[in-house]
């Protein structure tokens, strides 16, 4: 595990920042927002119903993630966790938090050490997690999946969900430099383009060129690194900047329909279990299956391989032209199809950890 000091990672989020805007040729962004140790779990609230998406999931209270060591703050950063200790029958526990504020534009960048992946390197079978950004009336207002995979794949998805008029070209990125990709409105029927409404909606994966260090456990072999997503009226764009290395845009979309189809986002991190994705192509992966005839069979059966299956966020920052953020109307509203709703948080301080492990640092 890599850990460097509060210095380090602010200077790494100067870094990104000016190299998004740049690029994007903003200098009109200002820091309306900093969630790291000292205010997260006052910022974000914990998401205890039923899994939307149907995981083999029991998603956890503040109070028990406290209780459990399944949420904390650990080496400078926040730990979001997963039960690892335990077979289930009933859905592996584990957290979901989402930002309590909604925002609509802006640029969103997030200092990651390690994301959930498999452990003492077995495969990352059943695992489904999750950093994006919804808006509680869905699919309507949008929904951008920024780090999203399932089981061995060894690659983000970059995601858009919404209502219908929005589409992106299906043609994969290939090794170009400009990572671009087409919206278009209202919804095309060329056999080129894909529609990016409801559960569906429409996939990038990042190009060839990009670094293997950008997801699961090449990510966390080298330290983390950093992801920068820009949400403007003209795209919305995703970027990549390893450890000790060059950025990397990893996707962007143009259009002229993010008013109307993307508004008042929600921030989330979770991990859930099988489900709707990581479940339902269980049989197809090769790897996955020879494990287990069944996601829940091997995800209730074998606590031990997901030690690894957890989040530390050092940092996330939010700039916005001209600032602004408001409460959200449901900020534990539900995911993907939306069923679920209802969460609970509060006020929550540090406090040293009861056992020597990875969330050892925790609240009250």
């Amino acid at each position: 595990m890599f850990w460097l000091g509060p210095a380090f990672h602010l200077a790494v989020m100067i870094f990104v920042a000016a190299s998004v805007r740049a690029v994007t040729n903003s200098s009109d962004y200002i820091l309306v927002d900093v969630f790291d140790e000292t205010n997260f779990f006052e910022e974000f609230e914990f998401f205890d119903a039923p899994d939307p998406t149907h995981g083999f999931v029991n998603y956890v209270s503040a109070e028990i993630a406290n209780r459990d060591g399944l949420a904390g703050y650990s080496q400078g950063g926040i730990y979001l966790g997963v039960d690892y200790t335990n077979p289930t029958t009933t859905g592996r526990p584990s957290v979901r938090v989402t930002s309590k504020k909604t925002f609509t534009k802006g640029l969103f960048i997030a200092d990651i050490a390690h994301m959930p992946a498999g452990s003492g390197g077995a495969p990352a079978c059943g695992i489904w997690p999750a950093f994006w950004t919804f808006g509680y009336d869905w699919p309507d207002m949008g929904e951008i999946d920024i780090i999203e995979g399932v089981n061995t794949q060894s690659t983000t998805k970059f995601a858009l969900h919404t209502r219908e008029g929005c589409s992106l070209t299906a043609s994969p990125p290939g090794n170009d430099t400009s990572y671009s990709y087409s919206y278009s409105s209202p919804s095309p029927s060329a056999s080129d383009l894909m529609s990016c409404e409801g559960n569906v909606g429409c996939t990038q994966v990042p190009a060839a060129s990009a670094p293997e260090s950008h997801y699961g456990a090449a990510f966390n072999a080298a330290g983390g690194g950093v992801y920068a997503m820009e949400w403007t009226d003209e795209a919305i764009r995703l970027w990549f900047f390893p450890r000790g290395g060059a950025f990397n845009p990893l996707a962007s979309a143009n259009s002229t329909t993010h008013q109307d189809h993307f508004a008042d986002h929600n921030i989330v991190f979770d991990t859930t279990f099988c489900g709707d994705w990581a479940g339902s192509v269980w049989a197809a992966d090769p790897v996955c299956s020879a494990l287990a005839p069944t996601c829940e069979e091997y995800v209730g059966a074998n606590p031990e391989v997901y030690r690894e299956a957890y989040w530390l966020v050092n940092e996330l920052r939010i700039y916005q032209i001209g600032g602004g953020f408001k409460a959200g109307p449901g900020a534990g509203a539900g995911t993907r199809d939306r069923a679920g709703a209802g969460t609970r948080g509060g006020m929550m301080r540090r406090r040293k950890g009861r056992r020597g492990r990875k969330g050892s640092g925790r609240f009250a």
